[in-house]
């Protein structure tokens, strides 16, 4: 879920809502999520925001680890070249942005192909990371007397820590950028069409589609929001709420909202 154009007014409130439908686009949202959290910490120059961008890291080192991200990329940078490849020919396109896309995605097509290893593996091999790491994943396990070498690095002067995190994420910076280009263009495949959902349930056929995301805008009441049930031909999207004691209900009412299906 992400949200847009923060209001004074919590019932004004626009949020988006957003479900992926292929298993490899959940792994990427994840991972942009981890990546701006880590970035919003490592702008500022307190310890405690260090150490919880040093956590931020090893969960994206943990999704890197489990799961095939470079084939992911791939597939998928290799799927955008060649729908923008298949676009030259159209006049409506504008030919000079299309360029820069197609090399962009170049790119980052051959900084993945030339990667050694496994992403993140320099990362963990780091000395630190590695006697840290799995410290972190203890419940006060980052004490001082449990890990005197995390209670050594905050006590370092923030632009060293700095540097190392700088370091650190150089190592990976192709896969964040491969992510982020990824998902704008996925985003802005979408044109918001408004729909409504008659007692608060929208049945979508995506039997002729294929859809990676779905995307949902509300603005009306932002105590309301969407459950998905996606299945291959077609996805179900039911709005509920949370009531006096924080127990899921579905609504029964009529509810308008906005939807994307983005490719």
């Amino acid at each position: 879920m992400t949200s847009t154009e923060n209001s004074n007014d919590y019932q004004k409130q626009e949020l988006i809502f957003e479900y992926p439908l292929k298993e490899q686009i959940r792994s990427f949202l994840r991972l942009e999520v981890l990546f701006k959290l880590l970035d919003r910490n490592l702008l500022s120059t307190h310890e405690d925001n260090h150490f919880h961008a040093l956590k931020l890291l090893f969960e994206v080192l943990e999704i890197l680890e489990r799961g095939d991200t470079r084939a992911e990329l791939i597939k998928e940078l290799s799927r955008l070249s060649s729908l923008f490849e298949k676009m030259r020919r159209s006049p409506e396109v504008d030919s000079n942005k299309l360029e820069v896309f197609l090399k962009q995605i170049e790119k980052l097509y051959q900084w993945i192909l030339a990667y050694d290893g496994k992403f993140g593996d320099k990362i963990r091999k780091d000395p630190f990371v590695d006697s840290v790491r799995h410290r972190t994943s203890i419940p006060g396990g980052w004490c001082q007397f449990d890990c005197p070498e995390l209670y050594l690095f905050n006590m370092q002067d923030t632009t060293i820590r700095q540097l190392r995190f700088e370091r650190w994420l150089e190592d990976i910076k192709g896969v964040k950028t491969s992510i982020e280009v990824i998902l704008k263009i996925m985003r802005d495949s979408g044109n918001w069409q408004r729909q409504t959902a008659p007692l608060g349930s929208y049945l979508l056929d995506t039997s002729e589609h294929s859809f990676q995301l779905l995307r949902i805008k509300l603005c009306t009441d932002s105590t309301i929001f969407p459950e998905f049930s996606c299945g291959k031909h077609r996805s179900n999207i039911h709005f509920m709420k949370f009531n006096e004691v924080h127990k899921k209900i579905a609504i029964q009412r009529k509810v308008e909202f906005e939807m994307a299906c983005c490719v």
